[in-house]
């Protein structure tokens, strides 16, 4: 097995009661559910069974050292200084990963609590495949490696009530029922794609979602944040009202473009495209475009002076399918001669 250290993302601290500094995470996030990224080549891991791991973490050992940079793997072996800032001393398996509950020494706590550390990198060991064995201890570190974890020092859920002021516009002493209030305003007053993709970006800005996030990314980091504040809990609600609001309207514009192309094709009296299919029509353009054109366009305009799209009539009255007809039928599965029936029929109804 190979031994890895491996950054975490900024871990989300809990707030102090009274609104001051925050203190030292009891439990901090060690692993993610499933595939770990990195930001550099090294990954990426693979976190198969979270309790197996949990178990060898600890066999052989009651607690696992929380360091500085690495120190046990850097300083150690050159006979410096490699104090134990806490101990993990239990860990857990959740839907998001695996998590450690630690005991503070004096100096870890307050060197959390202050912020000189942003992240914690575990040390872990992999196979050849990059599938992760067992924790062996953590480190507090200022360069974060690992994605998608939930984050060790980032803005408190005060900080993230004040971003959300700021974004809706209010004064600075707004409380959160103002705040959701706000949103409800703002949601109401959206009537366009792009004012809810701006709001979406602005609300993932504030949650630290990079780039350009999408409802869902949105809506996921909300999720992370709103573990405790009810406001957060609440503006999770509204972020999956606009992801809602977005999927609908684009729904909406695809339709109205489906409706458009079938009624011309209505209008330029296509055979075969009659009322009583039109919805049919529609719904086969929204989830295969390219096959419903195609089978529209392949359809004769009736009426037209064009002898070779015009049915021919045999003397009986029959009529006769051409060959860009009978290949129509062919791709909606329809009985030539059924087919052939109803163009008699629009012929005779002209």
């Amino acid at each position: 097995m190979t031994t890895t250290s491996l950054s975490l993302a900024p871990v989300l601290m809990a707030a102090a009661a009274d609104g001051a500094a925050a203190a030292a995470p009891e439990w901090i996030h060690l692993l993610p559910a499933g595939t770990a990224h990195t930001a550099d080549a090294r990954g990426p891991y693979r976190v198969g069974d979270a309790g197996r791991v949990i178990a060898l973490s600890f066999e052989g050992a009651d607690k696992l050292p929380v360091d500085e940079n690495h120190a046990t793997d850097l300083a150690a072996p050159l006979g410096q200084p490699s104090p134990a800032r806490g101990w993990i001393v239990a860990m857990e398996a959740r839907e998001d990963g695996i998590w450690g509950r630690v005991e503070w020494t004096e100096e870890g706590r307050a060197l959390v609590a202050s912020h000189a550390y942003r992240a914690i990198s575990p040390v872990v060991t992999h196979d050849a495949g990059k599938t992760i064995g067992r924790i062996l201890r953590a480190s507090l570190v200022n360069r974060p490696n690992l994605r998608g974890l939930t984050a060790l020092h980032m803005e408190s859920a005060v900080t993230f009530l004040e971003q959300m002021i700021k974004i809706m516009g209010l004064d600075p002493d707004a409380t959160e029922e103002q705040v959701l209030a706000a949103c409800r305003a703002m949601m109401g007053r959206m009537a366009g794609g792009p004012a809810l993709q701006a709001a979406l970006a602005e609300i993932g800005t504030a949650l630290g979602v990079e780039g350009a996030p999408d409802a869902a990314a949105v809506l996921a980091a909300a999720k992370v944040v709103g573990k405790a504040p009810a406001a957060t809990v609440a503006l999770q609600a509204q972020v999956a009202a606009l992801q809602g609001q977005v999927k609908a309207q684009a729904d909406a514009q695809a339709r109205a473009a489906s409706e458009a192309y079938v009624d011309q094709a209505l209008a330029d009296k296509r055979a075969g495209v009659n009322a009583g299919n039109r919805e049919e029509l529609v719904a086969l353009h929204m989830s295969h475009r390219g096959t419903a054109e195609k089978l529209i366009m392949g359809m004769p305009k009736l009426g037209t002076p064009d002898a070779d799209t015009a049915p021919p009539v045999a003397a009986d009255g029959t009529v006769a399918l051409h060959a860009a007809q009978r290949e129509a039928a062919r791709l909606i599965g329809v009985d030539p001669k059924a087919y052939a029936d109803t163009l008699k029929s629009e012929m005779e109804a002209r």
